[in-house]
C-alpha cells in the first residue's frame, strides 16, 4: 500500500498544480489591469490628472497654431494605425488562420474580441463624453479611453493571440513599437490627453490579458487543455 500511495502523488498533485499556476497569472494579471483601469478612470472624472495632463500637452505643443518638425514627423503615425485598419488586419488575420487551420474557432476568437473592445470602447466614450485638448467632443464620443490606443494593442495582440500557440515575449516587441509611434504622435498633436492614452492601454491590455487563456482561444489555435 505504501509503494501504491507514493506512486499516486505525482499522477494527483502535479498535473493539478502545473494546471493552476499557468492559468493563473494571465486573469491576475487582466484584474490588476481592469482595477488600475477603474481607478484611472476615477482620477480621471474628479479631474485629478487635469494639471499633470496640461503641463504634458503643453510642453509638447505649447498652443493650437503651432506645428513643429516633432509634429510633422510622428502626427503621420496617427492616420497610418487608425482603429478600422487595425480591426481590418485582425479580421484578415483571424480569416487567414480559420482557412489554414480549416476550422471557424480562430475567426470567432478575433471577431468576439473585436466586438469586445469596440463595445466597450465605445459605451465608455459615449458615457463620459471627456473634451480632447482642443475642447472638441467628436461625435464617436469623448475622448478617454483612447480608441487609437485601445484598437491597436487588441488587434495587434490578438494577432498573435490567434495566430501562434504560445507567444514569446520577444514577439510582442513590435507592438510595442508601433505603439510608442502611436503614442509620440498623438501626444505631440495633442490629439489625445496623456491620461487618454494611458486609459486606452490598461483596458486594451486587461483585454488581452483576460482573452488569452480562453476556450475559445485554445480552440482556435488548436491547443489541447492540458497543453496550456
Amino acid at each position: 500500500m505504501v509503494q501504491g500511495e507514493t506512486k499516486l502523488r505525482p499522477a494527483t498533485r502535479t498535473p493539478q498544480s502545473s494546471m493552476l499556476s499557468r492559468a493563473g497569472w494571465p486573469a491576475w494579471l487582466a484584474v490588476g489591469l481592469a482595477a488600475a483601469f477603474t481607478v484611472l478612470t476615477l482620477l480621471v472624472l474628479v479631474g485629478a490628472t487635469t494639471s499633470f495632463d496640461s503641463r504634458i500637452i503643453h510642453a509638447l505643443r505649447p498652443t493650437d497654431e503651432w506645428w513643429g518638425d516633432t509634429q510633422k514627423r510622428y502626427s503621420p503615425w496617427m492616420s497610418r494605425f487608425t482603429p478600422p485598419r487595425m480591426y481590418l488586419l485582425l479580421a484578415v488575420t483571424s480569416l487567414v488562420m480559420s482557412a489554414w487551420r480549416r476550422s471557424w474557432w480562430p475567426a470567432i476568437f478575433g471577431a468576439g474580441l473585436a466586438m469586445v473592445s469596440i463595445a466597450l470602447t465605445v459605451l465608455l466614450k459615449f458615457a463620459f463624453r471627456l473634451p480632447d485638448p482642443h475642447g472638441y467632443v467628436a461625435a464617436t464620443g469623448g475622448s478617454y479611453p483612447s480608441g487609437h490606443v485601445v484598437a491597436l494593442v487588441v488587434c495587434l495582440g490578438g494577432c498573435l493571440l490567434v495566430a501562434f500557440p504560445r507567444v514569446s515575449w520577444w514577439m510582442w516587441l513590435p507592438m510595442v513599437a508601433a505603439a510608442a509611434l502611436l503614442i509620440t504622435g498623438l501626444l505631440v498633436a495633442a490629439a489625445h490627453w496623456p491620461s487618454d492614452i494611458l486609459g486606452g492601454a490598461l483596458l486594451a491590455l486587461a483585454l488581452v490579458s483576460a482573452s488569452s487563456r480562453l476556450t475559445v482561444r485554445r480552440r482556435a489555435t488548436g491547443v489541447r487543455p492540458w497543453e496550456t
